[in-house]
C-alpha cells in the first residue's frame, strides 16, 4: 500500500496496478481495467466492475452500456475523452456478478489515489456499487440521483449506471441531466 500512496502519477500507478494480487480476481482477470481518459475537466466517471468486454479489452465502458454512456456523454456536450472514466475494482467478477466487500476494499489504495492524482472537481458514481463505494451509505438510488454530496476534495454526484438505461430501469435523459449538472459543477458550463 505504500507504494501506492507514494505514486506520482497515473502512469505508475497503472503498473502498480497491472501487477495487483491483492483479491482473488487477480486470478480470473484477462486484463487489469485501470481507467482511461484525461480528467482535464474536472470529471471523474467511477462505475462498477469490468464486463466481459472491457476485460478482454483493458478498456472501461466498451460494451453496450459504453455505447450508451458515450450518447449520454454527448448529448450533454462531453467527449468521452475529457473525463477520466474507471471502476470500483479494477478486474472483473465472474459471471459479471458484483464486486464483494472485500474486493472493493481491495481495490480502493488504487481508486484513492487516482482521485488524489486527478484532483477532479466532480466524481460522478454511476451505479448503487459507486455510490456506496465513496459515500458509505445504502440509500436507494432513485432517492439520492442527481443530489450533490460533499466528498473528501471533491463533489460526488450519484447517477445511474449506463447498464440500467440499457434494461430500462432507468431513463436516458436523467443520466444526461446528471452529466449536464457534473460539468456545471466542473467549471464547464454556465
Amino acid at each position: 500500500m505504500d507504494l501506492i500512496e507514494k505514486t506520482n502519477n497515473l502512469a505508475e500507478l497503472e503498473m502498480l496496478c497491472r501487477r495487483c494480487a491483492l483479491c482473488p480476481l487477480a486470478g480470473t482477470r484477462q486484463n487489469v481495467v485501470f481507467g482511461q481518459g484525461s480528467g482535464e475537466t474536472g470529471i471523474f466517471m467511477l462505475g462498477e466492475a469490468p464486463g466481459a468486454k472491457e476485460d478482454q479489452l483493458g478498456q472501461p465502458f466498451v460494451g453496450r452500456a459504453g455505447d450508451v454512456l458515450n450518447l449520454a456523454l454527448g448529448r450533454a456536450g462531453l467527449d468521452r475523452d475529457q473525463v477520466f472514466i474507471t471502476g470500483s475494482v479494477k478486474c472483473r467478477p465472474p459471471r459479471n456478478r458484483n464486486p464483494h466487500r472485500d474486493e472493493i476494499a481491495a481495490c480502493r489504495a488504487y481508486l484513492d489515489r487516482q482521485l488524489k492524482l486527478l484532483a477532479s472537481r466532480v466524481v460522478v458514481c454511476m451505479g448503487l456499487v459507486a455510490v456506496q463505494n465513496l459515500l458509505s451509505i445504502k440509500p436507494r438510488l432513485a432517492d439520492i440521483r442527481g443530489k450533490l454530496f460533499d466528498g473528501p476534495s471533491c463533489r460526488l454526484l450519484p447517477t445511474y449506471h449506463p447498464a440500467a438505461v440499457l434494461r430500462g430501469s432507468a431513463p436516458m435523459e436523467a443520466l444526461v441531466e446528471d452529466f449536464r449538472l457534473a460539468a456545471f459543477e466542473a467549471g464547464l458550463t454556465r
